[in-house]
């Protein structure tokens, strides 16, 4: 992520902040049109087609927005009482955009009765001050939430400062969303890291492993993962596999994407007999559209082909305003704006009765007027990943 965040400060270099409020955190109205097409890629040759998801989006509104604190990664998911659940990263906002890799950074849980929201600060589940090696472990990140035989995981990476920032996966599990949360496995919680074999495809991996994802495929557990060799921007997702939730964990051999661009970000889903991986297309390679969604299937869940790939949603334009709208957000001085394409990053869907129902994201620009990152709640309308 650190070379990712560099070349993105290149792109974006000479942008305009903003700081008009615009008051839209109640509802946010869609006044994108959408036809065949996204309309921040009018006259753009896209490499794959629209699924049906991404033209019919409708954004709904903020789903998770504090003027004290950057929100960035979100994880959605229904409990056992029926309420949806978030648990998202945050830091300080006196710490700028990059505090996400200090010791400040925590995951927090909130709550909400519908899926629209409004979400409530429930507790911080996760902190540095809670590792157990504060020594090669701080500011966790990245939470991707799941429920799997009847318990609760938590995801996340942690930077290693022994190490320049190295990151690696750890895993935490709960009987109940509100806790207690204990550590899994017998390394402090740590399951995946780049592999010390001078033959695997992660070994002296850019900045190790991260970005997790996770499912149970038949009886084994699978959390999938990034890792940039040599490279970050040449990232490809893997998997590790264990025949017990809490491990050991073995890497694959080899990549399971062949993507050609830069991806992060994943979640793992299964629906209708298929597997799916929900990933960001930073720069544009994969989809033809810069800072664009990709929808990955697979029959197996075990490999992920470009050829099987759709447009899963376009970016935070795409479902916002006019074009005089975004201009006179983009042209007025001191509010959040890292990409001014509005790219939506940390994708993420919400499972009601089997299928995916809300998309959420945190994203490049707050349209709502503050000085800080916030995440957004779209309807979705899945139609079998078309």
């Amino acid at each position: 992520m650190k070379i990712y965040v560099k070349t993105i400060a290149k792109i974006t270099t000479g942008l305009l902040l903003i700081t008009t409020q615009y008051n839209l955190h109640a509802q946010i109205p869609n006044t994108a049109t959408i036809t065949k097409e996204l309309p921040t890629a009018k006259g753009k040759p896209t490499k794959v087609p629209y699924s049906h998801m991404a033209l019919t989006a409708k954004l709904v509104g903020v789903a998770i927005g504090n003027p004290n604190w950057y929100n960035w990664c979100v994880s959605p998911i229904q409990g056992k009482d029926g309420k949806i659940h978030i648990f998202g990263s945050r830091w300080p906002a006196a710490e700028g955009m990059e505090g996400w890799t200090g010791p400040n950074a925590e995951i927090a849980h909130f709550v909400s009765d519908k899926p629209e929201g409004p979400f409530k600060y429930v507790a911080t589940v996760m902190k540095s001050s809670l590792f157990p090696d504060k020594r090669t472990m701080w500011g966790p990140h990245n939470p991707r939430l799941e429920a799997v035989d009847g318990k609760y995981i938590l995801l996340y990476i942690c930077q290693n400062p022994s190490k320049e920032t190295k990151q690696r996966i750890g895993m935490m599990i709960a009987d109940n969303l509100n806790g207690p949360w204990k550590f899994a496995g017998e390394k402090g919680g740590i399951v995946i890291q780049e592999s010390n074999d001078p033959q695997h495809w992660t070994y002296h991996g850019d900045i190790g492993t991260d970005n997790p994802a996770f499912m149970k495929i038949d009886k084994k557990y699978y959390i999938y993962f990034k890792s940039g060799t040599p490279h970050q921007m040449e990232s490809k997702y893997g998997y590790a596999v264990a025949d017990n939730l809490e491990g050991p964990y073995v890497m694959c051999d080899k990549p399971i994407t062949d993507n050609v661009s830069y991806l992060e970000d994943a979640q793992a889903f299964k629906t209708n007999g298929k597997y799916y991986l929900l990933t960001t297309d930073n720069l544009g390679g994969n989809t033809g559209i810069y800072g664009y969604i990709s929808l990955w299937e697979s029959k197996t869940g075990l490999s992920f082909k470009l050829a099987d790939s759709k447009i899963a949603m376009g970016n935070l334009f795409d479902y916002w305003g006019t074009e005089e709208d975004h201009q006179k957000l983009l042209a007025t001085p001191g509010h959040f704006q890292r990409d001014q394409s509005g790219k939506l990053e940390r994708p993420a869907v919400l499972i009601l009765n089997g299928k995916p129902a809300y998309f959420y994201s945190a994203a490049d620009v707050n349209i709502t007027g503050g000085k800080v990152s916030e995440s957004y709640v779209f309807k979705i309308n899945w139609d079998n990943g078309n």
